[in-house]
């Protein structure tokens, strides 16, 4: 019970939200972990894994796997493989997870709608995602909220200050912009590969040399997220992320340099956050003793105690 989080602990965590609802640029991180138990982790692609294995790769991800192998023979079978094993896989949005991911996206909005003094732009919720599915999108269409994707194949173009006005009420609307840093699947849920072409396909996977001499559409959406956690006044929540991408905690590294506020709640007791990034991100505790928490319950329980 030491570990967890006290009940003034916990009025704390209410009051520094309720600030933070009320004026912050907001961000959320979304990793694997968001879905819970709605889509099965990468540690449950078996016949992916054992492929990786197979050929002496990495097999905590299927991005760490292929960032480190030259072989494009190898690459092409893994990268088949995943995706016919990810096309096999399916979920249902009356998951508890994903119900619980619902309410999150449900309560922001309205934290982001009732909040007074709000500059228009502040009215955007960034939602950076390293997953490939549309769960996000899917549960934003179904509460019937204002929002657009962005990938890397969204073209030279990528509307990355659009916000929602509606010309009834003459005011701006709350606005969910979706950040796929890793691709994303088709409105059929599926991950496409072309082997004729494998920059027709729907997804992001690394070379041997991630970043590359040339930049990409991909790049650029990394630059952008850059440029959102640099803006003053902005909080970045992550859940669900394991912290195994190094591209994304320089990310966050930058923002938290330049004052960016960094939230991350507890999956299990012993989570921890990478050394780099210092001591001011607020951790919070699991709230209950049953671990592990169910972190997107976690938040939006705390963002409707903020709003009352």
């Amino acid at each position: 019970m030491a570990n967890l989080a006290s009940d003034e602990k916990k009025k704390e965590y209410v009051r520094r939200f309720r600030a933070i609802l009320g004026s912050c640029n907001i961000n959320f991180l979304f990793g694997a972990g968001v879905n819970g138990n709605a889509f099965p982790c990468f540690n449950q692609f078996t016949n992916t894994i054992n492929t990786m294995k197979k050929y002496g790769l990495d097999t905590k991800g299927i991005e760490a796997g292929l960032a480190k192998c030259n072989d494009e023979n190898v690459r092409k079978k893994v990268k088949e493989c995943f995706i016919d094993e990810f096309n096999s896989k399916n979920y249902a949005l009356d998951n508890e997870s994903l119900k619980n991911l619902s309410k999150l996206l449900e309560v922001t909005n309205k934290a982001i709608d009732i909040a007074e003094n709000r500059h228009p732009e502040s009215k955007r919720v960034n939602v950076f995602t390293l997953n490939y599915d549309r769960i996000v999108e899917e549960l934003l269409e179904e509460s019937g909220f204002f929002y657009y994707t962005l990938t890397e194949k969204s073209g030279a173009y990528l509307p990355f200050d659009v916000v929602g006005y509606n010309t009834a009420t003459k005011s701006f609307v709350p606005t969910f912009a979706v950040y796929k840093l890793h691709g994303s699947v088709d409105v059929n849920r599926k991950l496409r590969y072309d082997e004729k072409d494998d920059n027709d396909n729907n997804i992001v996977f690394p070379g041997p040399d991630k970043l590359g001499s040339v930049v990409t559409h991909f790049y650029e959406m990394l630059f952008s997220m850059k440029d959102e956690l640099l803006r003053k006044n902005s909080v970045l929540f992550v859940i669900g992320y394991s912290w195994a991408d190094d591209h994304v905690n320089d990310i966050i590294k930058s923002g938290i340099n330049n004052g960016l506020t960094v939230v991350f709640p507890k999956y299990k007791k012993d989570d921890k956050m990478p050394p780099a990034l210092g001591d001011t991100p607020i951790v919070l505790e699991p709230t209950i003793c049953k671990e592990p928490c169910d972190t997107t319950k976690t938040l939006a329980e705390y963002f409707v105690k903020a709003i009352k």
